[in-house]
């Protein structure tokens, strides 16, 4: 498992689509699994796209996939990562971190209500080193993106 990871790690790829997980109070672990629902970047991840992060986690009635699943609850973590690299960033609604991709690629698809899915995505986020923590605000994305 990678320790030693660092934001200078990630490659913004503006055509690489990015895997994406959420999970939701009653839905703890959903996966974009086709290519046209994944991210083209992170740019779109966090910025341009209908269906962004900040969006999902920080703006609920704006989201278009929120506002039309409401069975699944608010969401409550997110996370996007490269096929190609170690990394993922997994955000809450106010804070974002860099971890192993591995920490996420082993939670099962589950869609119903998991409190131990949540505590691990919370505990993935809080025991994450503060370098590799970050307000997940408006500047988010300018920050990252000028570190790498």
């Amino acid at each position: 498992m990678p320790t030693d990871l660092s934001w200078k790690d990630i490659l913004n790829d503006p055509v690489e689509r990015l895997e994406f997980g959420a999970c939701h109070v009653h839905a703890a672990w959903r996966r974009h699994k086709t290519p046209q629902q994944k991210f083209q970047g992170l740019r779109a991840a966090f910025v341009t796209s209908n269906h962004r992060l900040p969006l999902l986690l920080q703006s609920v009635n704006t989201n278009y996939n929120a506002r039309n699943h409401t069975e699944r609850g608010q969401a409550l973590f997110a996370a996007v990562w490269s096929s190609n690299a170690p990394w993922a960033i997994l955000c809450d609604a106010t804070q974002a971190a860099l971890i192993p991709k591995v920490d996420l690629e082993k939670i099962a698809e589950n869609k119903r209500r998991d409190d131990d899915v949540v505590r691990l995505l919370r505990g993935l986020l809080e025991c994450c080193p503060p370098e590799r923590r970050t307000p997940f605000d408006e500047s988010f994305y300018e920050r990252v993106s000028a570190e790498s």
